[in-house]
């Protein structure tokens, strides 16, 4: 490595005068500390220093905060200046540099910790501040903002008048605008309290009890890290030994199991996983974040301190220098390596030191600028500007090589994130990590970053215990780069936010997903697809198994021995998971709308009829058999067998039975039936239940007599109950009686009464349906102008026409196939109807699955555009809009001539 000269070999004073028309900032402090500057002739810095620091020894005692404020700021730029003169002249080492940057930060911390609580007349007895990050360690930079964390001890700490927690609030808010504030005499340090537990929910002084709770029970390993460089630096300094002595097994584990040391790797993997180095050949670099920087360095020595210092006490030291040489010293690191990040480190924190010395700003990037960047390199006594690009880059491209060989061996088979950095630890938003998110289609980086290190805090359900946050860390990766390729991904994030959010315990919901790549890419596309099917996922994470097989649904298989509630239970879990199937089946392509349906009604059928077999069971045991047969048939769309994700049941008991206590007999197993279908249990609720289509609706008897059956719509059905009979399909019965119900409602349906009031009454019905139910908009696909109530409608009406006994076709398709053989439909007028229903249903089919209500398509996913054109097998969403309404167009028009028009309906135009 060709280090850079950066001592100037100069006398301070000569290397500050050289240094003015390359740092402003130090031309505006000599220009203010005169007599400062002019010392350099007189004394060593060392000396200029201990008289800086003695100045500041009663600082607290000056009367009025606006004095001390003054009094402190004047002390920094005269530290500044002779921090600065000791480092250009090169008589101070960088080492030394911090650590005497580091000494001024701890003495104006205790000043105005002091003050603050003299302000108030009280006392510091358990009351401290734990100086974290590089005050910690002692490496604080030339312009560095200090973290510092404020506890009090309940025990000990007198709050006065006050509460405690008041008390301590108010004398640590003052210290820090003390000292952060600025006034015409500028700043002393920026103060960041933001390391203290979970700081979005707790004020800036903490209770020790409350602390020790939350490192106990949701303290993070990136929390760990911070705690390795935690000493005392103001206050209660014994109060303050001891918590952290409280807190050494938090940060020091004596065993480490796998799922800590894979959370750290994890941690390593979204920092700079992306191992182009095409980032150091840009001149404008990044000595802190950027590749092969400062960070890397220190992570590398704290990772392996976590990991290793829990039983090897050597490494517990806080500065990533010793650290380093410790490494080495315990075999974990070659000499050679030690020595290559050792003699990197110092000179990068040399040319972060001149890059702040510029304009005292909190920078680590060196300009863009040439003239800029120019002077940055005059600063490290370099000849030209092309001498600091040449030197940086092969400083970073070293280190960035030395970590990624350190590491290479250690992924333990995490994603990594292939663009760049993704890191969710600390309390600022990363900047690489920013820009990842950004590249990566998400809108709101910012946002991202600050709910996942919600998560990381333990603030939800699912990342309560240590395993789960891990988890998490090592999903994360591949998470966001699955709702990139979504094309949505901020809809996709907030699809697993309220899925991961609703989880009542996460460990073994991410465990699966960490282990089946393929089921996360799944899940994260079927959120992205359908936020109905988040919210079930999110309530019932164990049916994520289900997407795992791609067996086809086993039957339910019915038990007579087993309990009635059991039998419920088993019904709930085996439905739940077959309808899993077949809606991500429907939503991924892999079945079609049309196959859907069936497959919906399929199992619909399969679970009435293993509830009917436990409702006989029961009814039997609590109240004996009953002579006769019985037969559960369906209506609506369950008879069509045309059944969506949601739908209820449209149902009715028929029995055949002339015993006396029958009806109260088959009235009692009906009741079980609902019940069966339709309580809600703890596994959930199997259908909605509705057996109005029954003769007299709500007002009749919940179980129909065969005879009754036949009387009611021979002599008092009204038309559209006649329109009902024409979906009726058997789905269950005892000893045959479907045949008989079939056969008899084929008759029924060729000798309907009135025939010539048929259309009038329809189109009463269609009226009044449009007044009290309107139709709303195109994506209305039910009752819309032209929708499936228009359609069924026309159909309906068709084969109710019919003067003689037809096959029963409840399926819609086979209806209108049935009416074009019959002659009752023109070979022009099927193939329309035919070509409307299969458009419109299909799209049903996804939009009951995927949304909660109808279709936006200003804030439906790409993604489900897609999927809804694919439905239909055209090429875009803009196709789907013009298929869906050429079809309603061709609905609408067949129902004008068949039945008539609606009051204040709009024409569907093409």
């Amino acid at each position: 490595m060709s280090l850079i000269p950066l001592s100037l070999a100069e006398t301070p004073s000569k290397a500050l005068n050289r240094a003015t028309s390359h740092a402003p900032y130090l031309s505006r402090l000599i220009d203010r500390e005169r007599e400062t500057f002019e010392a350099f002739d007189q004394s060593p810095p060392e000396d200029i220093w201990r008289d800086i620091m003695l100045g500041l020894a009663n600082a607290s005692d000056v009367a009025g905060t606006d004095s001390v404020m003054q009094d402190l700021r004047c002390a920094k730029r005269q530290a500044h200046l002779v921090l600065a003169g000791a480092d250009l002249s090169g008589l101070w080492s960088v080492a030394n540099v911090t650590q005497k940057m580091t000494e001024f930060a701890d003495v104006v911390t205790k000043a105005a910790l002091l003050h603050a609580a003299a302000s108030i007349d009280l006392s510091l007895d358990g009351l401290f501040v734990i100086a974290l990050g590089k005050m910690g360690a002692r490496e604080l930079n030339y312009s560095s903002d200090i973290d510092v964390a404020a506890f009090f001890d309940p025990d000990v700490f007198d709050g006065g008048k006050r509460s405690q927690a008041d008390s301590a609030r108010r004398i640590v808010q003052q210290m820090a605008r003390t000292l952060s504030d600025q006034t015409a005499d500028g700043y002393v340090l920026r103060t960041d309290l933001r390391l203290r537990p979970d700081p979005s929910s707790t004020p800036v002084a903490v209770s020790t009890q409350m602390a020790e709770v939350y490192y106990e029970t949701v303290g993070q390993n990136w929390e760990r890290m911070v705690w390795i460089k935690a000493r005392p630096c103001a206050g209660d300094l014994r109060a303050a030994e001891n918590f952290i002595r409280t807190l050494s097994p938090f940060v020091w584990r004596q065993h480490m199991d796998y799922w800590a040391i894979n959370d750290i790797h994890a941690i390593k993997a979204m920092i700079n996983s992306n191992s182009d180095d095409r980032g150091l050949e840009r001149p404008g670099a990044d000595l802190k974040l950027g590749v092969g920087g400062i960070r890397e360095i220190e992570f590398f020595a704290q990772t392996q301190q976590l990991i290793m210092g829990g039983r090897d006490h050597r490494l517990r030291v806080p500065d990533t220098v010793s650290a380093i040489k410790q490494l080495q010293s315990a075999g974990l690191v070659s000499s050679e390596d030690a020595d290559e990040l050792v003699s990197a480190y110092g000179v990068l924190r040399a040319i972060e030191h001149r890059i702040q010395m510029r304009q005292d700003e909190q920078t680590h990037t060196l300009p863009t600028d040439d003239d800029r960047r120019d002077n940055v390199a005059a600063l490290c006594g370099l000849a030209s500007l092309a001498d600091l690009d040449t030197a940086v880059r092969e400083i970073r491209g070293n280190v960035h090589s030395t970590y990624l060989d350190l590491f290479g061996t250690e992924t333990r088979g995490l994603d990594a994130a292939k663009s760049g950095n993704l890191v969710f630890t600390g309390v600022d938003p990363d900047p690489g990590t920013v820009k990842t998110l950004t590249s990566l289609g998400f809108g709101d980086p910012k946002n991202i970053i600050q709910r996942v290190a919600h998560w990381h805090r333990g603030n939800v359900p699912a990342t309560r215990s240590p395993r789960g946050r891990e988890l998490l860390t090592a999903l994360l990766p591949g998470l966001l780069a699955d709702m990139s390729a979504t094309g949505d991904p901020d809809e996709a994030f907030k699809r697993f936010q309220s899925f991961l959010e609703r989880l009542s315990s996460g460990v073994q919901t991410l465990s699966m997903l960490l282990a089946e790549e393929g089921l996360r890419q799944d899940l994260i596309a079927t959120l992205a697809l359908a936020p109905r099917l988040a919210v079930t996922l999110g309530q019932r994470p164990q049916l994520i198994e289900a997407l795992l097989t791609t067996d086809q649904y086993t039957a339910l298989s019915g038990d007579a021995d087993m309990d009635f509630g059991d039998a419920m239970n088993v019904a709930r879990r085996h439905v739940r998971e077959a309808s899993i199937r077949i809606g991500h089946g429907l939503l991924h392509g892999h079945v079609a709308a049309r196959e859907a349906g069936i497959a919906y009604s399929d199992l619909a059928d399969e679970a009435i009829s293993a509830m009917a077999d436990a409702a006989e069971s029961e009814t039997v045991r609590k109240f004996g058999p009953i002579q006769g047969d019985w037969c559960v048939v369906a209506l609506g769309k369950l008879g069509g067998r045309a059944l969506t994700a949601g739908s209820d049941l449209d149902l009715m008991v028929i029995y055949d039975s002339e015993h006396d206590e029958a009806p109260a007999w088959y009235t009692r197993f009906t009741q079980r039936l609902i019940t069966a279908l339709s309580a809600e249990t703890a596994e959930g609720q199997l259908y909605e239940v509705d057996m109005r289509l029954r003769p007299s609706g709500r007002s009749g008897p919940v179980a129909v007599r065969l005879s009754s059956f036949e009387r009611y719509h021979r002599d008092d059905a009204w038309t559209w109950e006649h329109m009902a009979l024409t979906r009726l399909r058997a789905v269950c019965d005892r000893n045959g009686l479907s045949g008989k119900i079939t056969k008899l409602t084929k008759q029924l349906l060729a000798d309907v009464p009135r025939r010539d009031q048929l259309t009038a009454d329809i189109l009463d019905m269609r009226r009044r349906l449009a007044r009290d139910k309107p139709g709303q908009g195109i994506w209305d696909l039910k009752l819309g102008e032209g929708g499936l109530v228009d359609l069924e409608f026309v159909i309906q009406r068709e084969l109710l026409m019919l003067e003689e006994a037809c096959p029963l076709t409840p399926r819609l398709p086979d209806a209108i196939t049935m009416l074009r053989q019959s002659g009752q439909l023109s070979s022009t007028d099927s193939v329309e109807l035919m070509q409307a229903e299969q458009v419109i249903s299909a799209l049903q089919q996804i939009q009951r699955l995927a949304l909660t209500d109808n279709v936006d398509p200003t804030t439906i996913s790409d993604g489900l555009k897609d999927r809804l054109a694919r439905a239909i097998g055209v090429a875009d969403f803009r196709a789907v809009v013009e298929e869906l309404r050429r079809s309603k167009a061709m609905v609408q028009r067949q129902r004008r001539e068949r039945i008539g028009t609606v009051d204040g309906e709009e024409l569907i135009e093409l």
